[in-house]
């Protein structure tokens, strides 16, 4: 399979399954939310029925992160993202959960940083309402001469926080979900 191109409904009906499988496993009633339900993929409720949680599923082939859109730079309340990343030719899969808020606030300032940098190239960058959530925040940064004359403070913290590992804390964050 590793050279065969999978749809992306397929890939991301594949995840929302995923990550079904794992919420039944622990113990919560969940279940899909109506075909084109707006910003929620899942339902996800506590065994007692006391909480829930509407679920955003976003699932990638690609090591390198997931894309978002514009509207992910507002949070949702109570919205958990779950960010699955699946090999196509093993059955490795590694899954992510994140609030609302923690993703808005990386899409928010991953995209600005985006912006206000120039490409490696020297170009500057088009607006559009495409955003990444990225494993390592820009990984070209240091490709850029002097990189940091283009940011403020709070984006030149964003990257130094957000190089390599930062999301491996939450990595399998089950414990996000109110029990």
């Amino acid at each position: 399979m590793k050279n065969e191109k999978i749809q992306s409904s397929v890939l991301g009906a594949s995840g929302e399954h995923l990550i079904l499988s794992h919420l039944l496993r622990l113990n919560f009633v969940a279940g899909k939310a109506p075909d084109n339900t707006k910003d929620y993929d899942l339902v996800v409720l506590n065994k007692d029925g006391t909480s829930s949680s509407p679920i955003q599923v976003k699932t990638t082939h690609k090591k390198d992160g997931w894309v978002l859109s514009r509207k992910h730079e507002t949070p949702i309340k109570d919205l958990i993202f779950c960010f699955v990343y699946m090999e196509l030719d093993t059955n490795f899969t590694e899954i992510y959960l994140m609030d609302s808020k923690v993703v808005s606030e990386n899409v928010k300032l991953s995209h600005s940083i985006w912006l206000k940098l120039p490409g490696l190239k020297g170009q500057k960058h088009n607006d559009s309402d495409m955003r990444r959530l990225q494993r390592v925040a820009h990984p070209n940064v240091n490709k850029i001469e002097n990189y940091e004359k283009y940011l403020n403070e709070a984006e030149k913290k964003y990257l130094k926080n957000h190089q390599n590992g930062w999301i491996e804390k939450h990595k399998d964050a089950w414990g996000i979900l109110k029990k």
